[in-house]
Formats: structure tokens, C-alpha cells, sequence
């Protein structure tokens, strides 16, 4: 827990602020199964392959700190039924769609339907939490109401249970994003759509802000904009009563980097920005990363997802990064919580030129203060770890990777205190 409040928050019980994520008291793990779910695009390769078609590793006891125990080359779960069953027992209690369709040699064929897959979910004991399938395209701009598409996903949600509609889309794209017009009607469509979301069904609208929303708003008639970052343009035009946000750990990170302030240099600072919205948040997508092993210039991209794992004997030694083993999931030395050490890869050692400002970065939390330090309680405040590699799906040498990366990633947050 943070330091500071916890005498304060502790006469108000377990769901006082900063709870959440220790619904079982100040010793409890952070993230356990209620808490734990898997973002269907890490294993996307999972779901659109047949079920046992593929072999592969998926880890033995003492993976990944022996990186050589990569256990017995197993028939590879496929689908989302058997999917689903290795989620639950590694650990998860929840899934992140991103859409709904599989590899048509499974039970259910290409189109399982709403039916089988809530069946495959409740007999895996994981519950839908959310999908990627929301964003704008869910508004009738022109009546007011939702779309054809929104009253689909609309039924999906009541089908499947979850409350929560998201996308990692940009809210403008093209052109528009460098215009302050374009900015403005994406801000007024989103706080439309959130408001009748929420009012009529409900169901939370948020966004997953990717890469470009760390650029700026490149209007050539308003020069004021030139130095203000679209995510900040976003967060103060959107109605935090209706509009909610989903961090994602290694874009807010490595976005900063790309997008340093074109005067000064200077980076984006994430801490307010999680501190001061964390009503607004509904989940982080915990994806770990570490520095890039050649540096380069913004807007290149000072963190990278994968490593060579010394002693991995798979796909030339690169193998990804598990949460928690990384430069994002260690954070910084100077912002490191009393008593805690680092994993793997050790603390961020900050950027190094040509990367935008060199030299250690305090503002890289690691995994567990952003767990803890940010605010939540039971009727506000993220409610999930979802666990997530871009990089999840191997070569053709490692096709276990991402379920693996799925089963080690949920034992190291589930084992976090």
C-alpha cells in the first residue's frame, strides 16, 4: 500500500481507497483471480488455431528462471473452449474479447455464437470483463442513439455479462487528428455515447489509448495546441462521469519517449495522469517491456516487448517479456516501494541517447506502486489486471509462446505482495 492515508483508510475497511487491489486486508496478494484476466489479442494465435493441432512449450516448474525447463512438447490448446479451460487453471478469473470468431475446426465452427462461448467461460470459471469492440462506431451521431452495430454489441454484453465497452482505436484519426475541430466533435461523440451507455444500460464506455494519443494537436491555426499531448486534450474534454479510460503500461511508457515536448524536450508525466483520473479507470493492460537493446531517436521506440533470454533454447534465444520481469514492471530504482526488489531484468536504468532524455526516469513506477499507489475502491477505480504482450504470439519455432507468456505472467502478478 502507499504510505501515505493507509492509518487514515484503515478504520474504513477493507473497500476503503487504495483496497481494491487488497480486497483481503493490507497483507493480502495485489492481484489475485477476481482481479486477473487474459486480453484475447495476446493469445490471439490461440483462439484461431485448432484445438491440440499445433505442438509446443508452455513451461515447466521452474520457468523462466530456468530458462532451459521448457517442460514436455505438449498438443497446444486451441480454440476458445479449451483456451478458456488453460486460463482458469492458470489462475485467471476473466477474459477481454476483442472479437468473437475461432478457428472454424473447433466446437461452435468459426462462429461459436453467444450461447456456447458464456457456457465455455462459466465451465472455465472466468467471466467476460470487457471487449474491444466499442469506440464511436456505437453512436448514431444522426439520431442519437445507438447504432446497428451498437445494439449488437449491446446484446453480445448482456449476453456474455460484461459491463464495459472499449476500443484502442484513436478517437480521430487521419487527417482530423491535427485538427482542433476533429478533437472537439470526437470529445462531444464520446461524452454522448458514454452518457447513454451508462444512463440506459449501464455499461461503461472507455477508451484504450494506444501510441498516437501521445502526439500532439498539429493545427496550424491554433499554435496554442502545438505542445499539448491528444490523451491530456481528451481526458479534460470528456465528461469523467460517463467516459472512462483503460492504461495500457508499455503504450503510456513508450509513447512518452516517442513524443518528447517539441520546445523543452521534456517527457509526458504519467503520474498525475493515473493519480488524479483514477475514478475513470476501469482496468490497466499489464505489459511489460524493457529497453530497447539499440537506442533510437524519437519517435522510435525506446522499449521493446521481446529480449534474448540467455539459455532459451527456442527461436534463436528471443523469447517475451513475462509482467513483472522488466524494466516497466521493475520501475525505477528511485520510485521503488520500501522493502521490494527487483525481478529479472532488473530497474529501469532510464533512456539512453538518442532516446529522448537520458539518464534514469523516477517517473517509471513498476507494476506494483501503480497497483497500489493509485487510488480505487468498490464503486470506483480499475477493478482489473488484464494481462497482455503485443508481442505474444511466436515463430513458427515457439508457437506456445503466448500461452505460456499467459501461464507465467498470471503466476508472477498472482505471487505479487
Amino acid at each position: 500500500m502507499a504510505a501515505a492515508g493507509v492509518a487514515g483508510t484503515a478504520a474504513l475497511g477493507s473497500w476503503a481507497p487504495w483496497a481494491q487491489s487488497r480486497p483481503g486486508g493490507p497483507n493480502a496478494p495485489i492481484v489475485f483471480k477476481q482481479t486477473l484476466a487474459a486480453q484475447h489479442f495476446s493469445i490471439r494465435d490461440s483462439i484461431t488455431r485448432v484445438d491440440k493441432a499445433v505442438m509446443g512449450y508452455l513451461g515447466g516448474p521452474n520457468f523462466p528462471e530456468d530458462p532451459t525447463d521448457l517442460g514436455p512438447l505438449v498438443p497446444l490448446p486451441g480454440g476458445y473452449q479449451a483456451v478458456f479451460q488453460f486460463l482458469g487453471e492458470c489462475g485467471y478469473g476473466g477474459f477481454e474479447f476483442y472479437q468473437f470468431t475461432q478457428a472454424a475446426g473447433n466446437p461452435g465452427g468459426a462462429n461459436p455464437g453467444n450461447t456456447l462461448i458464456k457456457q465455455w467461460l462459466d465451465s472455465a470459471g472466468l467471466k467476460s470483463v470487457g471487449t474491444h469492440t466499442g469506440g464511436l462506431g456505437l453512436l448514431n451521431t444522426t439520431t442519437g442513439g445507438l447504432s446497428t452495430n451498437g445494439q449488437t454489441q449491446l446484446a453480445i454484453a448482456d449476453a456474455l455479462g460484461h459491463r464495459m465497452l472499449g476500443t484502442a482505436g484513436d478517437p480521430v484519426s487521419g487527417n482530423a487528428a491535427n485538427t482542433l475541430a476533429g478533437w472537439q466533435t470526437a470529445c462531444e461523440n464520446y461524452n454522448k455515447l458514454g452518457a447513454l451507455l451508462m444512463e440506459n444500460y449501464g455499461i461503461k464506455a472507455y477508451l484504450h489509448p494506444e501510441q498516437n494519443n501521445w502526439d500532439f494537436i498539429r493545427d496550424a491555426a491554433h499554435p496554442e495546441l502545438a505542445r499539448k499531448h491528444r490523451i491530456d486534450f481528451f481526458v479534460e474534454n470528456t465528461d469523467p462521469r460517463y467516459v472512462f479510460l483503460e492504461p495500457d503500461t508499455f503504450h503510456m511508457y513508450n509513447a512518452r519517449g516517442r513524443f518528447p515536448d517539441p520546445v523543452d524536450g521534456s517527457l509526458w508525466d504519467p503520474v498525475p495522469y493515473m493519480t488524479k483520473n483514477w475514478k475513470r479507470l476501469v482496468g490497466w493492460h499489464v505489459k511489460d517491456a524493457v529497453r530497447a537493446a539499440t537506442p533510437v531517436a524519437a519517435p522510435g521506440n525506446p522499449f521493446e516487448q521481446t529480449k534474448v533470454r540467455p539459455g532459451f533454447p527456442l527461436a534463436g534465444g528471443v523469447d517475451v517479456i513475462y509482467s513483472t520481469e522488466g524494466h516497466i514492471g521493475n520501475g525505477a530504482q528511485a520510485a521503488a516501494q520500501p522493502g521490494t526488489s527487483p525481478r529479472a531484468y532488473g530497474y529501469d536504468p532510464g533512456a539512453t541517447a538518442p532516446s529522448a532524455q537520458p539518464g534514469p526516469d523516477p517517473k517509471v513506477w513498476g507494476l506494483r506502486r501503480m497497483f497500489t499507489d493509485v487510488k480505487a475502491n468498490r464503486a470506483k477505480g480499475f477493478a482489473y489486471h488484464i494481462v497482455e504482450s503485443d508481442s505474444g504470439p511466436g515463430p513458427a519455432t515457439d508457437p506456445g509462446r503466448s500461452l505460456r507468456h499467459a501461464k507465467y505472467s498470471a503466476k508472477l502478478l498472482l505471487g505479487q505482495k
